[in-house]
C-alpha cells in the first residue's frame, strides 16, 4: 500500500472517531438538559435544593446535655444572674430582636426585597415564640412578672439590617443562652433548661437563614419559609418532614 493511501486511510478513521465522540458529547448533553432543567425547577421550589442537607426527618430532640454545640464562647459578655434574673435578660432581648426585625421587614419591603421581608417577619413571629416560652416561666417563678416595653430601633438597608440580625442571633446562640442553660442546668430548672435550650438552637437557624439571604440578595429565593410554632425553628424550602429541634410536624407550621 502507498504512503499516500495509508496516509488517506488514517485521516478518514480520525475524522471517523472525532464524529463518533462528537455525537456521543451531544447526546449526553440532551440527555443531562432535562435533568438541569428538572433541578432547577427543584430549586425554585425548595425541592431538591442544597437546603435538603438540613435534618428532614428527624428522630431524636437535640439535648443540652448530649449535644456537642453548646459551648460558651470565649470572653462571654453574658452577665448571668439566677434563672429568673436570666429569664427577664432574655425576655428583654427578645423583645428587641421582634421590634427589630418587624422594622427591618418594613424597609426590606420598601426596597423591594419582598423575599428579605418575608424572612424578617418570620423571624420577628418567631422571637415572639420564644418571648411567651420564657414570659410564662418567669410568671411560674414571679407571679408579678411584666414585660418589658419594646426598644427604638435604628434602621439601616436591608444588607446591613442582615448583618446586624445575623449578629444578634449568633450571640444568643453562642453566648446568651448557653450561658443560660448552665445556669438552669446548676439550680437543676429542668423547665428553663428546656426553654433556653429550643431557643438556642431556634437561634442558630435564623443566623443561618440570614447569612444565606444576604449572601444571596441579588438572586433572591422565591419559594416560602415555614415557622415552627412549638419552638420557633425556621425551615427555607418544602423539603421536610418535622422540626428538628421538637418534632412537630410540617402540617403544624406556619408558611411565609
Amino acid at each position: 500500500m502507498s504512503e499516500i493511501t495509508r496516509r488517506s486511510l488514517l485521516k478518514s478513521a480520525a475524522v471517523g472517531a472525532a464524529s463518533i465522540s462528537t455525537l456521543g458529547l451531544l447526546a449526553a448533553c440532551a440527555n443531562e438538559q432535562p435533568q438541569a432543567q428538572a433541578e432547577n425547577e427543584d430549586a425554585k421550589t425548595g425541592e431538591g435544593s442544597t437546603y435538603v442537607a438540613d435534618v428532614l426527618d428527624p428522630a431524636d430532640i437535640p439535648d443540652a446535655s448530649t449535644a456537642s454545640n453548646f459551648n460558651i464562647v470565649p470572653n462571654s459578655t453574658t452577665a448571668v444572674g439566677t434563672t429568673y434574673e436570666n429569664l427577664l435578660t432574655a425576655i428583654t432581648g427578645e423583645t428587641g430582636a421582634t421590634t427589630k426585625y418587624e422594622a427591618y421587614a418594613k424597609v426590606a419591603e420598601q426596597e423591594g426585597f419582598s423575599q428579605i421581608a418575608r424572612l424578617f417577619q418570620c423571624t420577628s413571629d418567631a422571637e415572639k415564640i420564644h418571648i411567651e416560652l420564657e414570659f410564662a416561666l418567669a410568671q411560674e417563678i414571679e407571679p408579678d412578672t411584666e414585660r418589658p416595653e419594646p426598644p427604638a430601633v435604628e434602621e439601616h438597608e436591608s444588607d446591613i439590617n442582615l448583618i446586624s440580625g445575623a449578629n444578634g442571633e449568633i450571640y444568643e446562640t453562642s453566648d446568651m443562652y448557653p450561658s443560660f442553660i448552665k445556669k438552669a442546668q446548676e439550680e437543676g430548672n429542668d423547665k428553663a433548661v428546656q426553654v433556653f435550650t429550643r431557643a438556642k438552637l431556634a437561634e442558630a437557624y435564623h443566623a443561618k437563614l440570614y447569612m444565606d439571604a444576604y449572601t444571596t440578595i441579588d438572586a433572591p429565593f422565591d419559594g416560602s419559609y415555614y415557622l415552627c410554632p412549638i419552638c420557633g425553628y425556621i425551615h427555607k424550602g418544602e423539603n421536610f418532614v418535622a422540626c428538628p429541634i421538637c418534632l412537630a410536624p410540617k402540617s403544624s407550621f406556619k408558611a411565609y
